[in-house]
């Protein structure tokens, strides 16, 4: 698999708070990583760095042998399109519908026509499965179905990439299922994903390989099974605590 997105020796503070020390990993076409960290470790942080919403201090980010964390915020809008956040919130218009919400970045980013746009709405509705939702408001949704918007929207456009921001938190079981449902879709069409979670269970379904931040570093990098496996006093608190 091509590698397509790589962190190298990234550091980041927040004035005398050093979140990221050096942390460097890479992201292969088609596969789902999971970070891993206990709060305050700076998951969110890394993410909103990769796109550009945070400036980070020293390393780089390269985006397919191009390197993005110097570009300037125009420089970036064509990289927001390939390189996708989900908002843990799922960050709806609240005035909007959610055929609206899911048409928003198709309208501002696409030459498609009202009737294309439309039939790619009906689609993303069917593979998160809320045909029946496309008129309804955001507050007439349960926390997870705002969710399974939020992610909806964040393909509407094919990116390469999709920034998982814990999508599973304070969800019920049957709607963690579903939202894991709808990461599994996303990944069967190729995309690749880092997935911000607490969530191990969830974490074992949809990852590839797993991540763990701890004080500034990668503390652990490996496969599911290597992670399960690891006789590390560190990675077995994760697993003691799921």
């Amino acid at each position: 698999m091509n590698t397509i997105l790589e962190v190298k020796h990234l550091a980041k503070n927040f004035n005398e708070k050093k979140i990221h020390r050096d942390v460097s990993f890479s992201l292969k076409q088609g596969e789902t990583l999971g970070l891993l960290g206990n709060s305050g470790t700076g998951k969110s942080v890394l993410l909103r760095s990769i796109i550009g919403l945070e400036d980070i201090d020293s390393g780089s980010i390269i985006y397919r042998n191009k390197r993005i964390d110097e570009l300037s915020e125009v420089e970036l809008y064509p990289i927001r399109t390939k390189i996708s956040y989900s908002f843990q919130s799922g960050a709806l218009f609240d005035s909007m519908t959610v055929y609206e919400n899911i048409a928003y970045p198709l309208f501002e980013h696409t030459n498609l026509s009202e009737s294309e746009v439309d039939q790619k709405v009906d689609e993303i509705l069917s593979l998160i499965n809320m045909k029946d939702a496309k008129d309804l408001m955001p507050s007439d949704l349960s926390g997870g179905m705002q969710k399974r918007v939020g992610l909806a929207r964040s393909m509407a456009l094919n990116p390469d990439i999709l920034l998982y921001d814990e999508p599973t938190a304070g969800l019920d079981p049957v709607n963690v299922e579903m939202v894991i449902e709808v990461m599994k879709r996303f990944k069967a069409r190729g995309f690749s994903g880092i997935f911000v979670t607490h969530d191990i269970p969830a974490a074992r379904k949809i990852c590839d390989r797993v991540l763990i931040l701890n004080e500034g570093f990668i503390a652990f990098e490996g496969s599911i099974s290597e992670f399960e496996n690891s006789n590390d006093p560190f990675v077995q608190t994760f697993l003691a605590g799921q």
